[in-house]
């Protein structure tokens, strides 16, 4: 029987949350189970219950391991999934840390906020998972090959395409309900490789990301990137401060620390001390290098130092004219926020930023010239300078996404774009009005269902959740609260005098009065 739906739970009007449910043949499968990053309207979406039941899953599909994609996995299981989860091998290997450290990181947030005076008498918080739910899901793990179809029940089928984003990384194609679907995942530059090229195109319904769907990126050459870092480098040393990079365990830290290998290598950089503060990160790497021959040793170079503890870690509040990468690469969690909070108020220091801040993060906050932030619990002023080092994107620009579709056409039904935040989204959905043989692009809502059929257009089955446009909205109110109680205190601070502040502060309490 042909015909097939697809409900977008996640990954749809944002750049995160990847989730997508797939029903048809008498199988239902889930396509990626990340957690939603970003405003903390957002974020208050991982701690809901899953919009569907755990229990019917037949199969879940997972691009790769990202956590904006593989988050919510082990919470799937904790509420009850049976299935089998499907991954590349590399993807498989790094899971378990990535899920491990994510677990440990909400445990520790959970008993921070429970702890607050105003929560006394409230529900408790709960993590989403622990270490056996973690377990649970790796028991049901099986690993699959680029190319090879694999079988479900109903004569339902999958295979995974190399993506070119990340190590093991993969879109998936399933064919279900008498119809062939694609879903990108995350894109890399390049064209992908390891399956036949006439295999590629000719979908029904291709599903994808738009993460840089509004810009086109100039090409930055590796030997130009590490021209660059090292100039960094070297300019934050002779201020005598120190450099800070925020950067994923994942991809972007080992991409990071080759760069400085061969900047070492070459001599072009004099021995820094670059410090690794991110026991996750080295777990990753060490799965990383088993898959990738980059042919660097920088394990065992002596000036990149891996800290191993906490107490390791603070010690390095009290040094200077040093290189620190730590995670989380959009300052939103982990010991960047630490190291942030003794760095940032001193001119000498740099933060760099290397990667896609979204919207409503603490990194985007800081790239968009915020001069006083909110880090844990501390006001911290921004005197450091923020930069930005094009090239370690693994992302395709707006030119790469649309070469990937053009290589996979005919589209013979829709073509849907997800995983980007609302801007990239409709810069995509235009250009691809003005590209020939295409058809037009749908942008679905959060929790938006979509009826399939072969070389048909989609149809809308079910509108999104209500609240979908206020949660994808770029800023949400607590957000935009914290920016003007920022605001407000930086022009109270440069008022000539207490009677001016209290002329500005009565101001502000008849403003607020005034409201109902």
């Amino acid at each position: 029987m042909s015909g097939a739906s697809v409900k977008f739970h996640g990954a749809a009007g944002t750049v995160t949350g990847s989730c997508f449910e797939v029903s048809g043949a008498g199988q239902t499968i889930l396509v990626d189970c990340g957690m939603f990053q970003g405003t903390r309207s957002l974020e208050s979406l991982n701690h809901e219950e899953l919009p569907f039941d755990p229990k019917k899953i037949d199969a879940v599909l997972l691009t790769h391991a990202h956590l904006d994609h593989s988050g919510r996995l082990a919470y799937l299981y904790a509420r009850g999934c049976k299935a089998k989860t499907y991954c590349t091998a590399p993807t498989a290997d790094i899971l378990k840390p990535l899920l491990q450290d994510a677990a440990k990181l909400q445990a520790a947030d959970v008993e921070r906020r429970n702890r607050r005076a105003d929560r006394a008498g409230l529900p408790p918080f709960t993590p989403l998972y622990g270490s056996k739910d973690i377990t649970r899901l790796h028991k049901n793990i099986r690993t699959v090959t680029y190319c090879e179809e694999n079988y479900l029940d109903n004569g339902v089928s999958f295979r995974f395409w190399d993506a070119r984003h990340i190590v093991g990384s993969a879109s998936i194609e399933i064919n279900i309900g008498g119809q062939r679907l694609l879903f990108s995942g995350d894109i890399g530059s390049g064209r992908a490789i390891n399956c036949s090229a006439s295999d590629i195109g000719g979908y029904d319904h291709v599903f994808c990301e738009s993460t840089y769907g509004d810009r086109d990126r100039e090409l930055v050459l590796v030997s130009e990137r590490r021209e660059m870092l090292a100039r960094h480098v070297e300019e934050v040393m002779a201020a005598g401060g120190n450099l800070l990079i925020p950067a994923f365990a994942l991809e972007r830290t080992q991409a990071i620390l080759e760069d400085f290998d061969a900047l070492f290598e070459t001599r072009r950089l004099a021995p820094v001390n670059v410090f690794l503060d991110s026991p996750l990160a080295q777990k990753v790497t060490m799965a990383v290098m088993r898959y990738r021959d980059s042919g660097t040793d920088m394990l065992k170079r002596s000036n990149i130092r891996f800290i191993q503890n906490t107490a390791e870690s603070k010690k390095l509040n009290r040094m200077t004219g040093i290189v620190i990468i730590a995670g989380s690469g959009m300052c939103e969690g982990g010991r960047i926020r630490h190291h942030l909070v003794r760095n940032l108020p001193k001119r000498q220091s740099r933060l760099l930023l290397s990667g896609y801040q979204v919207s409503g993060t603490l990194g985007s906050v800081l790239r968009d010239g915020a001069k006083r932030v909110r880090i844990s619990g501390n006001d911290v002023d921004v005197k450091a300078q923020v930069a930005t080092l094009d090239g370690y994107s693994n992302h395709a620009d707006r030119s790469g996404l649309i070469e990937w579709i053009k290589d996979r056409t005919p589209v013979r039904g829709s073509l849907f774009l997800v995983h980007g935040d609302p801007t990239a989204l409709a810069s995509l959905a235009k250009t691809i009005e003005d590209v020939p043989d295409l058809p037009s692009a749908i942008v679905p809502a959060l929790g938006e269902t979509w009826a399939l059929q072969p070389a048909e257009p989609a149809t809308r089955e079910s509108a999104g959740r209500p609240d979908a446009a206020d949660l994808t909205a770029s800023r949400d109110w607590i957000s935009k609260l914290a920016a003007l109680r920022a605001e407000v205190e930086d022009k109270l601070s440069r008022q000539k005098s207490n009677q001016d502040r209290e002329k500005m502060l009565a101001a502000l309490k008849r403003a607020l009065d005034s409201v109902d």
